[in-house]
């Protein structure tokens, strides 16, 4: 975009107004609206327009944002003080109704992160904002999620673009090969039979051994980047009781971190950790997701992008 704007807490004056200034409304949390040559860019997306069961994911961004300010920033298993990196809080994007449309919004903000080869966390909201975020990635970008589900229907209550849709409308734009799901435990019939095309496929019950994490460090070794996807009902609700799809049989937060772990070195292209829905939570769940954020963060920060 070409425009020069400002407004309170958004564009800065002689700078080109972005996508992330136009979408944004800005209330940054976790570090500083304007900071200089961020390490990582943070924002939010309060949307669950579309979500099947329990609604409520609207406030996770900042949910998450408050959890992160309040554990403990230094990750001993990486050796990086999170809370002396250069993080940028660009606040959250307005919601718009049209689930499309919002995918659409998260697209044009992530493509900008893209071509200056910047680095971001996105804060959900529901799931179908990463058709969004990750259909624009450069070639090369390996996809690693986790997830309770498959999301791989064709439509689910009359939308495409539905949360139970999103990775089949990334697949159709992307090789499934370029996917590793791990978590997953709940599925139709079909989408079991389609998730037989994705490059790694690890279950809840698989994912705690040596075995699958040599497997998963071998899949992203293939990939110049990675984007990571956490969808915190890929967790065990004992775990994560505050989501609005929760399924019996899932992941410990353990055994996220473990596998988490594998990717350093690995340059990580975004990231967003999704589906938290504190209506439903006494503060676990969140505190989890921040977790995963603060050491996703000292991952970026020792791979750069």
């Amino acid at each position: 975009m070409t425009a020069y704007a400002t407004k309170k807490g958004g564009a800065r004056p002689g700078l080109p107004l972005t996508y992330l200034d136009l979408f944004s409304a800005v209330d940054p949390l976790v570090g500083q609206s304007n900071a200089s040559r961020p390490v990582l860019t943070v924002f939010g997306v309060p949307y669950d327009g579309t979500t099947s069961y329990r609604p409520g994911t609207r406030f996770g961004p900042n949910a998450i944002r408050q959890a992160f300010l309040n554990v403990e920033a230094y990750s001993k298993p990486l050796g990086v003080d999170v809370e002396k990196l250069p993080i940028r809080d660009a606040g959250n994007l307005a919601r718009v109704i049209d689930p499309k449309k919002m995918a659409d919004n998260v697209s044009k903000v992530t493509s900008e992160f893209y071509e200056s080869r910047s680095v971001f966390c996105m804060l959900g909201g529901e799931h179908s904002l990463t058709y969004g975020a990750f259909r624009n990635a450069p070639a090369g970008t390996g996809f690693v999620v986790f997830d309770a589900h498959f999301d791989l229907r064709d439509e689910w209550e009359g939308s495409r673009y539905s949360h139970a849709c999103y990775l089949r409308r990334l697949t159709e734009k992307t090789d499934p090969r370029a996917v590793a799901h791990i978590g997953g435990r709940a599925a139709t019939k079909d989408e079991w039979k389609l998730s037989e095309k994705f490059g790694l496929v690890i279950s809840p019950g698989e994912a705690g051994t040596s075995a699958s994490l040599k497997r998963l460090a071998v899949f992203c070794s293939t990939f110049k980047r990675i984007y990571v996807s956490i969808d915190i009902d890929g967790l065990d609700p004992a775990f994560a009781p505050g989501t609005g799809t929760p399924e019996a049989g899932g992941l410990s937060s353990k055994t996220i971190l473990d596998l988490l772990y594998q990717l350093k070195g690995r340059k990580i292209a975004g990231f967003d950790i999704m589906e938290v829905s504190p209506p439903y939570d006494n503060g676990t769940t969140s505190v989890a997701a921040a977790r995963f954020m603060n050491e996703l963060a000292a991952l970026v920060s020792i791979a750069g992008s």
